[in-house]
C-alpha cells in the first residue's frame, strides 16, 4: 500500500509522490486530507504548541481516567515538532504552513485518526500502542531540532514522512471497521501496518548510517584542515630560516629584518589559534555522536526491561494536594534530618491521611535538587488498581532506569548488564536486578541518591512463599543495610503489623502523619478554603460556615 519509492527521492519529485500517499490515503479512509476542514485551523498554527492544541480538540471522551487525553497524545508532540522543525529549515525559518504544505495534512490525518477513536472505545489501548511504536522512530528525528539535515537526509526524513502517513490511513480504516480490537499489542493479523512499520523501521536504519557516514564526511574534512595547517607552518618555518640568513648576510637592514621576523610570528600564533579552534570542533563532534549513541542505547534499555510508569501516579497525587499542602512537612525537622543524613525514613498513616500527597510533596522536592545537578533520584508508587505496581519484578526496572535517565556511570551498569544477557535477548532475574541497583548506588560520585516508595502495603500478601510484599520489605532492608552514607530511602505506608515489625526497626524516629499538627492545620485550611469557595455556601451565614468548619476539622481524625 505504500507509495515510498525504492530510491531516495529528490525535491523534484516529492510533489507527485505525496500526492499519491494522499490518494491511498482517500481510498483507505475515504477523506480528502487536501481539503479537509482542520487545514485552515493548522495553517493558521505558528507553533508546535498551537499544533497540539488544534488536534488535542479531535480527541472524544473515550473514559474517565484523567490520562487518557495525555497517553493518546504522548506520541504527537515528537512529531509536531520534527514536522516543524523541519518545515522551518526549509523556509529558513519560515511559517509551518508556507514552507513545508504537506506537514499540515500529516496534522490532519493525525487528528482524522483521533476523532475515528469516538466510536471505537474498546481499541484505545490498541491504539496507544500503535501510537507509542510510532514514536520510538521519530524519537530518532528530534534531533533534527537542533541541527540542519543534508540534502540525502532530508529525502530520507521525507520517505519516512510519507510512511507515517500510509500508517495513519490504514490505522483510521481499520478503526472505522472495528477491527483494531482483535489484534495483540504486536499488531499481529494487520500485515499493512506490520509491512509499514517494518518500512519505517528501515528508513530510520537508512537514515542512522547516512548521518554517521556525514559525520565521517565532517571528521574527515577537519583532519584535511588540520593537516593543512601543519603544512602552512612548515612553510613559516622555512621562510623564518630564510630570513634568518638574510639577518646574516646584511648587517646593515638588521631593524628591518626584525620587523619581519615579528610579523612572521603574529603569522604563526595566528595558525596556532586555528589549530586550536578545529581541535575544540572535533571535539564538539565526537561530544554529540557519543550523547546520540548514549540516547539510543537508552532507548534500547527502556524497551528492554519495560518498567510501569509511576510518573502517571505522581501526577494524580501532585494534582489532588491543595495549596500550601505538606508545606509544615517539608519545612520540619525530620524531613530535613532525612535529606541531609538519615539513611532511611518511614511515614505511615491510617486510610485517607494524605500519605500520597505528602509523598508527591517529597519528590518534587528532590526534583529540584536532581534538575540542579546535586542529586539523583527514583521513585514508585505501588497500587492496588494496577497489576503492574504491585510487585518487586516491577519495582526494580523502573528504578534502574530512572537512575540511568541522568546518569552516564549508571546507565553503564545497566549497559553491562543488558550486554551480559546477550543484548536484551533474555530478560534479567530479580537477583541480577538487585545486584545491578547496589551497583549503581555504592557510585561515590553520584552524590546522594534518593529511593522513595509510596503506599507500600498496597503491594500485596498472597499464598507466595515469599509473598509479592515480603520481597520488597527484604528489598528496603537490604538496601538501608548497605550503610551507604550517601543513600536517603523514604517509605509511606498503613501502620501494618507486618511493614511495622520490618521498617519499625529501621529507623528510630518513625512519622505518623494523622498525630502531627501540621497535618491537622492542612486539613482545617482544606475545609476552609472548599466552605468559602462553594457558590452554595456562600450564600450561608457566616456563623453556619464556620460551624462547618470547626465540626469537620476536628471530627475529621487525621483523615
Amino acid at each position: 500500500m505504500s507509495t515510498v519509492p525504492s530510491t531516495s527521492t529528490s525535491h523534484s519529485n516529492f510533489v507527485s509522490i505525496f500526492n499519491a500517499a494522499l490518494e491511498t490515503y482517500r481510498r483507505s479512509t475515504k477523506k480528502d486530507l487536501a481539503s479537509h476542514p482542520l487545514l485552515p485551523s493548522l495553517q493558521s498554527c505558528d507553533s508546535p504548541e498551537t499544533i497540539l492544541a488544534v488536534l488535542r480538540e479531535q480527541i472524544p471522551a473515550l473514559s474517565q481516567s484523567q490520562n487518557s487525553d495525555d497517553r493518546l497524545t504522548k506520541w504527537v508532540t515528537p512529531t509536531v515538532n520534527v514536522l516543524y522543525s523541519f518545515s522551518a529549515t526549509l523556509a529558513s525559518g519560515g511559517a509551518v504552513g508556507l514552507a513545508f504544505p504537506p506537514a499540515n495534512t500529516i496534522f490532519a490525518g493525525i487528528g482524522v485518526l483521533l476523532l475515528a477513536t469516538k466510536d471505537a472505545s474498546a481499541s484505545q489501548n490498541k491504539l496507544i500502542d500503535l501510537f507509542n511504536h510510532v514514536e520510538r522512530f521519530f524519537r530518532r528525528l528530534e534531533i533534527y531540532t537542533d541541527i540542519t539535515p543534508t540534502m540525502a537526509m532530508t529525502d530520507i526524513v521525507i520517505e519516512i514522512m510519507v510512511e507515517v502517513l500510509t500508517i495513519l490511513a490504514i490505522a483510521t480504516k481499520e478503526m472505522k471497521r472495528g477491527r483494531l480490537k482483535k489484534y495483540i499489542k504486536k499488531l499481529a493479523g494487520i500485515t499493512e501496518i506490520e509491512d509499514s512499520l517494518e518500512r519505517l523501521d528501515k528508513l530510520t536504519r537508512d537514515e542512522a548510517r547516512l548521518a554517521s557516514a556525514e559525520l565521517l564526511k565532517i571528521t574527515r574534512s577537519v583532519d584535511g584542515k588540520v593537516m593543512g595547517v601543519d603544512d602552512r607552518v612548515k612553510g613559516v618555518e622555512e621562510k623564518v630560516q630564510d630570513v634568518s640568513g638574510d639577518v646574516q648576510d646584511v648587517c646593515g637592514h638588521v631593524q628591518d629584518v626584525g620587523n619581519k621576523v615579528q610579523g612572521v610570528d603574529d603569522r604563526v600564533k595566528g595558525i596556532g589559534s586555528d589549530v586550536k579552534d578545529i581541535s575544540s570542533e572535533v571535539r564538539g563532534v565526537d561530544d554529540k555522536l557519543d550523547q546520540v549513541n548514549r540516547n539510543h542505547l537508552r532507548d534500547s534499555l527502556l524497551r528492554w526491561l519495560s518498567p510501569p510508569d509511576p510518573s502517571i501516579n505522581h501526577n494524580i497525587a501532585s494534582k489532588a494536594q491543595h495549596n500550601g499542602t505538606a508545606q509544615w512537612f517539608l519545612q520540619g525537622d525530620h524531613f530535613n534530618q532525612w535529606k541531609s543524613a538519615d539513611p532511611f525514613m518511614w511515614i505511615h498513616g491510617k486510610p485517607g491521611s494524605g500519605k500520597s500527597v505528602v509523598c508527591s510533596s517529597i519528590i518534587q522536592d528532590i526534583i529540584a535538587l536532581c534538575d540542579a545537578g546535586k542529586a539523583s533520584m527514583a521513585y514508585f508508587y505501588f497500587d492496588f488498581r494496577d497489576v503492574d505496581k504491585q510487585k518487586l519484578q516491577n519495582l526494580l526496572p523502573s528504578l534502574l532506569v530512572q537512575l540511568s535517565a541522568r546518569s552516564d556511570l549508571c546507565c553503564d551498569i545497566l549497559c553491562r548488564l543488558y550486554s551480559s544477557h546477550d543484548r536484551g535477548v533474555r530478560k534479567p532475574s530479580d537477583r541480577a536486578m538487585v545486584e545491578c541497583l547496589k551497583e549503581m548506588l555504592t557510585l561515590e560520585a553520584q552524590g546522594p541518591t534518593y529511593i522513595i516508595l509510596d503506599a507500600l502495603d498496597e503491594c500485596p500478601i498472597t499464598s507466595t512463599i515469599p509473598s509479592p510484599r515480603e520481597e520488597v520489605l527484604k528489598l528496603v532492608a537490604e538496601l538501608v543495610g548497605l550503610q551507604l552514607p550517601n543513600l536517603h530511602i523514604c517509605v509511606t505506608s498503613r501502620p501494618e503489623h507486618d511493614i511495622q515489625a520490618v521498617l519499625g526497626c529501621l529507623t528510630l524516629h518513625p512519622v505518623s502523619l494523622h498525630d502531627e499538627v501540621g497535618q491537622q492545620q492542612d486539613i482545617a485550611d482544606y475545609v476552609a478554603s472548599f466552605v468559602h469557595s462553594d457558590q452554595r455556601m456562600r450564600r450561608w451565614r457566616e456563623e453556619d460556615r464556620d460551624l462547618v468548619i470547626t465540626t469537620l476539622s476536628e471530627k475529621a481524625g487525621g483523615m
